[in-house]
């Protein structure tokens, strides 16, 4: 009964007349900053950061989680729309918000992202509210070697996604993973795969491969056709599920959800492992599984309601244990710590206030996402009627001033040019462009964990099979290998007794 009693005053606290402006703010700014492809709301956060120091520690929390819970969904239209996500976790968008909008159905794809994404975030606010202390207990349980299994989790949903193209999209998680491992060796600082480049020595940073491989080989594809117009965004309305529908996709929201959840408290995790993970899950579970990566509402809904359900859980190592759980909530301790606030287990009892408006400010935010995504959404879609060379030119400046943002080296704008270029070829020869992309941004994460794991286990391999959680977890990557790759060997071995029994 207490924790309602302190959700009330933080819904109080949020509907201030300040703080509430400052959330509708934050909702915007992250839509509109997630939307645009190479603008990442994590920039966007960054860019804020410095206004909220005239703000109080509460405001300064509900508006850096407006820009949070806004551009996670925010990545999604532009997936959608253009087969261009405006952030990673939003890749898993484009595989069937796509194929719908080029059926002539964005607007229900939209539809069905906002409100999935909405639900989901939801969800994971509530659970935030009610079980931040268990999960943090959770969380605490993580070290390296689980973090290690957790990642290899994330890169198995490849063979998930694999769509009967398990081989080509092993090279490309391949070719992801080489990518990824350009640079300075991370326990020893030597070059390599840098080929004696200086360029090459900073490493590559995944937003600019995302970028190149996704909107700059879209504008080569186009250039390439001739500037024909080879698909059609109609009408620039969003037209929101009905209760029918989404009662369809109630076990896919229910899955997307625990899944999104459970990732977002793992600190590292992401939304990106959550929307993968997510996918691949419903993939094998629905049974219209066949089907996906051809415009199916449960291939879209599941990554949707994922992403924005480790929001909330993202937030609740922060909050308990001084720990961001994503890029974005280290913004947020950021916030804190510039106002002389320590996040952990005492902030429940010194802050309990500041606490709860977080809380409620989740909430309302994930509500105010829906009115937010609509008015963008549409927008955008309005933006598809201007002349194709001119959308083009536009959207090939605004990804090279994003790719050249990420780190204000020219060099990034030659590396995402060059990953055009690579992204343009695989499109051509049919190779799954998101294992790719998956190996650039899971690789090095399993490298630091593996490494960390090692050296503070001198060495020993079986740490990652006598630890309860990281064997648990490996396990679960297993078994879900197997799942996937069942009905292919399946389909195999039928078509080899069909052939014998011909032969026989």
């Amino acid at each position: 009964m207490e924790v309602f009693t302190h959700l009330g005053t933080g819904l109080g606290n949020v509907f201030g007349l300040w703080t509430f402006t400052l959330l509708v703010i934050g909702i915007f700014v992250g839509v509109v900053a997630g939307a645009l492809p190479g603008i990442s709301f994590v920039n966007a956060m960054v860019l804020a950061l410095p206004f909220t120091y005239v703000m109080t520690p509460a405001q300064a929390m509900v508006f850096l989680t407006g820009i949070y819970v806004g551009g996670v969904f925010g990545g999604s239209i532009s997936a959608i729309l253009i087969n261009i996500p405006g952030s990673p976790a939003s890749m898993p968008a484009t595989w069937d918000g796509y194929p719908m909008t080029r059926k002539g159905l964005a607007a229900k794809a939209l539809g069905i992202a906002v409100t999935c994404s909405a639900v989901g975030g939801m969800i994971s606010a509530l659970v935030m509210t009610f079980g931040s202390q268990p999960f943090a207990r959770f969380a605490l349980r993580f070290g390296s070697a689980e973090f290690f299994a957790a990642t290899i989790l994330g890169l198995v949903s490849v063979v998930a996604i694999a769509k009967g193209k398990m081989l080509v999209s092993l090279i490309s998680m391949f070719i992801g993973l080489a990518v990824g491992a350009v640079g300075l060796d991370p326990m020893y600082g030597q070059p390599r795969l840098t080929f004696g480049s200086q360029i090459l020595e900073s490493g590559i940073d995944f937003v600019v491969v995302l970028v190149g491989m996704f909107a700059i080989s879209e504008v080569l594809w186009w250039v390439a056709e001739g500037g024909k117009k080879t698909e059609e965004v109609t009408g620039g309305r969003t037209q929101m599920p009905t209760l029918r529908e989404l009662y369809r996709l109630k076990g896919t929201i229910a899955r997307a959800s625990l899944i999104g959840s459970i990732i977002g408290a793992i600190p590292g995790a992401g939304a990106v492992v959550g929307a993968v993970i997510a996918y691949g899950v419903e993939r094998q579970a629905s049974k219209r599984g066949d089907e996906f990566g051809t415009g199916v509402e449960e291939g879209l809904g599941a990554p949707e309601t994922a992403k924005n359900a480790t929001t909330g859980t993202a937030t609740i190592p922060l909050l308990t244990l001084g720990i961001p759980g994503s890029a974005a909530t280290a913004i947020m301790l950021a916030a804190l710590t510039v106002h002389g606030i320590q996040p952990g287990p005492a902030l429940f009892l010194s802050s309990t206030d500041l606490v709860y408006t977080v809380f409620a400010g989740y909430l309302v935010a994930n509500l105010l996402m829906i009115l937010a995504g609509l008015i963008v959404a549409r927008g955008f879609a309005t933006l598809m009627k201007i002349p194709e060379p001119v959308l083009f030119g536009f959207i090939s400046v605004l990804c090279l001033v994003g790719a050249f943002g990420v780190r204000n080296n020219i060099s990034d704008v030659y590396i995402c040019l060059g990953f055009g270029l690579l992204g343009y070829v695989f499109r051509r020869m049919d190779v799954p462009v998101a294992p790719l992309i998956l190996g650039v941004i899971l690789g090095p994460l399993a490298e630091r964990y593996f490494l960390t794991a090692m050296m503070s286990h001198a060495n020993e391999l079986s740490v990652f099979f006598t630890r309860p959680l990281s064997a648990s977890i490996l396990a679960l990557a297993l078994a879900f290998m197997l799942w996937s790759v069942w009905p292919q060997f399946k389909h195999w071995f039928r078509g080899r007794g069909g052939r014998r029994s011909a032969l026989g």
